[in-house]
This record gives structure tokens, C-alpha cells and sequence, in this order.
């Protein structure tokens, strides 16, 4: 008995339970007192001379149940074991099963926890794991999910996953001749299963711990995703979520801020006024006055394409054409695909998604057409122009692609000239502009910027680069 305690000592050691020469000692000496009748005693014996922390408990519960095996323990510590269930369908009885367990329990006992948890003796589960081998799982250096394989790698070395694979082969090779191959077979199958059940068990840990530590990591990663999908690809919820970025550009717009101060102007030198306040003091001192500069609101027309061939970045065009018209005093809201019509009343007496509904109902202009941009261009200088002045900025949002009818570009420069700026924002990449029925090679001398504007990411570009 002497002997079984001391390596039973050495076992709790090497799984991290510190147990000094002078607790041995007391061990022996509590055994000899209480003596071997009652299994229950024996163990709590053992416990108070061995035990002196509360996270040591669970190891010296697990290695004395394997190490003292005990016949007859079936329906106690062994009853969630995995190993159970495999050797029962593998035809063993009971007796039989209580055989291969008492070999494979003393020899568990000697194995690394990782091994000894894979061997399925005991119900496999990460948490009682990391308490066996003392460890946990930090994730306080991860930045990003990408970096979960990585953590996770680290942990299963950490744990000897490699080591407890080649342990346990090694083990049901030794063993086979005793336990029968097919028995051994049955037992290293199920024990290739625990450890593939573990190592998902490890990741997905990994992945829960870096998830309460970034609770907003989740709601960043999808917003990003959303900043750079195409607008195009968006689902009606998504374009819900930009409703905030384009109320933004709309402010942008409307308060025309610079990031840089403009030198103060004083407008045009007013010679009755200075030469009135000169006639006062004769003349010195000369002080020079000037005619107030009465700022203007700006305006803004809006020419916005709802063809097909744009059509889920139309319903973002208008949602745009619509936040812009409600923080403007004076907007003008067109939507055209071959004709061109007024969608200002529109905007203004409805709901923005009742509003898109019924432009693309064909409230305004018919949908069915093809896109007809010289057309739309031409009917806007005959019927709207009045609408542009030196004040107004003109926004075209569109693809510029006209199927080949003429460009009628000569319209877009009559707008130029009395506009104070054309913007014109494109959901297609420049590289597309110069082929096919593309008309924007045509358009291009007639604005005075052209902006891509294909995901949440570049509209936010044109709000902080463009709109000042």
C-alpha cells in the first residue's frame, strides 16, 4: 500500500498538485489510522492531507477514481463516460466492460490530462479539461477573429494535443493483445472522437471568450461589411442602415463648411460711403468702407436615373434626392430613365418609402423605357432651366449609360454655364466610363467633378472630400 500511495503522490505532482515529503508522511500515517475497509474514508483521507486548494480538488477526484479503481463502479463515476456507450455497442457485457475499464483506468491515471480525457473515461467536456490541466483561456492580446485559428493553435499546444494522440496509440498498441484488437480498436476510435469533439470545444471557447471581451466587435465587423458592399447588393434592411450616412451628406451639403477658414471678403468698395466718413475728419484718418456681401442660400437640382439598369442603387439615389430635399429651402428633385419629371411635389407630400414606391410605380415618369440620358438632358434645358442659377449646384446621380442614343451633351453644358457647380455622382468604377453605351466620356467636360460613389465607404469619401 505504501507503494500505490507514494505513486499516487507522484501522479497528483505531475498534474500540478503540489504534495510535500512531510503530507505524504501524513497521509501514511492518517491510512494506517482509518484504515483500508472503507474506500469512501480512504479517499477523504487522502483528500485533507493532500488537498490544500480548492482548484486541486477536481484532479485528485479524477486521478483517484482511475487510480483506485474499484469494481462494481459502472453506474458511479464511470456512468457519462463515452468509452461506456462505445464498448456496449461494440457487443462487451457489463463484466466484460468492468474488465477493460480497471485496465485502462490504472493506466489513465499515468496519462497527461489531455490524453486521459480523450480516452473517454470520464464525460468529455472543456471546462473540467482546462481545471485538469490548470489552464484558461485568455484572449486579451486577440484584435480580431481573424486571429481566433491562431489563439486556438496556441491553446491546443498548450494542452499537448499532438502528444495526447501519440500517447494514446502508443497505449492501445501496448494494451491490444490483453484487450483484444477489435476491443482496442473500438477504444482508440472513440478516443479520436473526444479529441476532435475537444479541439471544437477549444475554438469555439476561444471565439465565446473574444466575443464578451469585444461586445461590439460583432456590430463593427458588420458595419464595415456594409461600408464597402455595393450598393447594388444591398438588401432593404441594409439601405435602411445608410439612411444615417445620407443624412449626413444632406447636411454636408446644405451647410456648404469648409475645413479650412475662407479669408473674410468685404464685398466691393463703396466711394460715397468713404468719402462721406473722410469729409468728417478731413480727410485723416482716411478709412475705406465697403458695400456688405449679403450671403445667399445655396440651391440645389437634383437629376437622379432610376432606370433598371441602376435600379437598386436608384432606391439609394432616392433616398438621397429625398433626405437632401427635406433639409433644403430650395430644392429641385428630378427622376428620369428616358423622360424626364418633376418628382419635387412628390417628395414633399409623402413618406420617403411610400415616395420611392410610387416613383417607381411610375407616379412621375415611366419605368418601362430605356434609359435615354441625352433625352432626359435635353428636356430638362427646355422645360427647367429657369430652375439653375448662379447659386445652384446641380447633382446627377447615375450610371451615364444611354443604350446609344446621342448623348446630347451640348444640354448638360448650357446647364454649366449658368450653374455654379455640376456634380456628378456614378455607382460604376471610371475604368467602365469610356466603353460600351457609357456616355460619360461625353458628359465628363461638362461637370466640374465626377465621383464614384459605389458603397457606403466612397459616399462617406465624397461627404468628407467633396462636399465643402
Amino acid at each position: 500500500m505504501l507503494a500505490a500511495i507514494q505513486e499516487f503522490v507522484e501522479l497528483l505532482r505531475k498534474n500540478g498538485v503540489p504534495a510535500s515529503t512531510a503530507e505524504l508522511l501524513d497521509a501514511l500515517r492518517g491510512i494506517e489510522l482509518v484504515g483500508l475497509s472503507d474506500p469512501a474514508l480512504v479517499k477523504a483521507t487522502l483528500q485533507a492531507c493532500l488537498v490544500k486548494r480548492a482548484e486541486d480538488e477536481s484532479r485528485f477526484e479524477d486521478l483517484f477514481s482511475l487510480f483506485f479503481f474499484q469494481a462494481g463502479a459502472l453506474g458511479e463515476d464511470f456512468a457519462e463516460a463515452p468509452l461506456l456507450d462505445a464498448l456496449r455497442k461494440a457487443g462487451l457485457g457489463d463484466e466484460q466492460i468492468e474488465h477493460v475499464l480497471a485496465q485502462l483506468a490504472t493506466e489513465a491515471a499515468r496519462l497527461d490530462p489531455t490524453a486521459r480525457m480523450g480516452l473517454g473515461l470520464r464525460r468529455v467536456g472543456l471546462d473540467l479539461l482546462l481545471r485538469l490541466s490548470g489552464m484558461r483561456i485568455d484572449v486579451s492580446r486577440m484584435q480580431s477573429p481573424l486571429q481566433i485559428g491562431y489563439f486556438t493553435q496556441g491553446l491546443l499546444d498548450k494542452l499537448r494535443f499532438r502528444e495526447a494522440d501519440a500517447e494514446l496509440r502508443s497505449m492501445m498498441q501496448r494494451l491490444g493483445p490483453q484487450l483484444g484488437e477489435e476491443v482496442a480498436a473500438a477504444v482508440l476510435k472513440q478516443a479520436e472522437q473526444n479529441l476532435w469533439q475537444l479541439r471544437g470545444a477549444v475554438r469555439g471557447e476561444v471565439q465565446r471568450s473574444f466575443d464578451k471581451q469585444n461586445v461590439h466587435f460583432a456590430e463593427t465587423m458588420r458595419s464595415e461589411l456594409l461600408l464597402h458592399k455595393p450598393l447594388g447588393r444591398l438588401s432593404m434592411a441594409e439601405l435602411a442602415a445608410l439612411r444615417h450616412e445620407v443624412t449626413r451628406l444632406a447636411d454636408k451639403l446644405k451647410t456648404q463648411k469648409q475645413d479650412k477658414p475662407k479669408k473674410l471678403r468685404h464685398g466691393r468698395l463703396d466711394m460715397r460711403k468713404t468719402m462721406r466718413a473722410a469729409m468728417a475728419s478731413g480727410g485723416i484718418p482716411f478709412q475705406l468702407r465697403f458695400r456688405t456681401r449679403h450671403p445667399h442660400k445655396p440651391r440645389l437640382v437634383i437629376l437622379c436615373d432610376i432606370s433598371d439598369s441602376v435600379r437598386q442603387v436608384a432606391r439609394f439615389m432616392l433616398q438621397f434626392a429625398y433626405t437632401v430635399q427635406e433639409r433644403f429651402a430650395k430644392v429641385r428633385s428630378f427622376v428620369f430613365v428616358s423622360d424626364l419629371g418633376d418628382a419635387t411635389d412628390l417628395f414633399e407630400s409623402h413618406e420617403l418609402d411610400r415616395a420611392v414606391e410610387k416613383t417607381y410605380a411610375g407616379a412621375v415618369v415611366s419605368v418601362a423605357a430605356n434609359s435615354n440620358y441625352g433625352r432626359a438632358l435635353r428636356q430638362f434645358v427646355e422645360r427647367h432651366l429657369e430652375t439653375v442659377t448662379s447659386r445652384t449646384t446641380v447633382l446627377i446621380l447615375g450610371d451615364g449609360r444611354s443604350n446609344y442614343f446621342p448623348s446630347e451633351a451640348w444640354a448638360l453644358a448650357r446647364v454649366k454655364s449658368r450653374a455654379r457647380r455640376i456634380l456628378w455622382l456614378n455607382p460604376e468604377q471610371p475604368s467602365s466610363w469610356m466603353f460600351g453605351d457609357s456616355a460619360m466620356k461625353d458628359y465628363l467636360p461638362h461637370v466640374h467633378r465626377a465621383e464614384v460613389v459605389s458603397n457606403l465607404a466612397s459616399l462617406r469619401r465624397v461627404i468628407d472630400e467633396l462636399m465643402v
